[in-house]
């Protein structure tokens, strides 16, 4: 496993690298975590940019986050338990919300795509969705 800050960090590469605020976040924590993701893993978070697919509804940042932890707590078959992954989404969904007021990317991004500050403002959110998500993750 790699430190905290690694995860953060790269995520925040990833971001300065145009990949979108869901595929950084994914790809953060889950290098923290020492979890390998197929080509095809990757590719799932791209969809959910920009609050699935720029409709700027539930922020692609925290969603990235709840797709890492599904990586790490999810089931592979329905006898599996659900529970904890269930519980470390939620922790993760409520904990953003306090911490940045929202969880709505036109709440968050303010309708912006478009600008510098968009960067700068939403790369604020992949940060911290990305170290929520890896402590969630490490104290359960």
């Amino acid at each position: 496993m790699r430190t905290l800050e690694e995860g953060v960090e790269h995520a925040s590469e990833c971001w300065a690298n145009n990949l979108n605020c869901a595929e950084s976040v994914l790809r953060g924590v889950c290098f923290a975590q020492s979890v390998e993701l197929t080509g095809q893993a990757r590719k799932m978070a791209t969809p959910f940019g920009g609050g699935v697919g720029r409709s700027e509804d539930v922020c692609g940042a925290l969603i990235g986050g709840v797709l890492a932890i599904g990586v790490s707590l999810g089931r592979t078959s329905p006898e599996e338990d659900r529970l904890n992954s269930y519980e470390a989404a939620g922790k993760l969904y409520k904990t953003f919300q306090a911490r940045f007021g929202s969880t709505c990317c036109k709440v968050l991004n303010k309708g912006d795509f478009k600008t510098p500050e968009h960067r700068t403002r939403c790369g604020k959110y992949v940060g911290g969705a990305t170290r929520l998500a890896i402590q969630i993750l490490r104290e359960g």
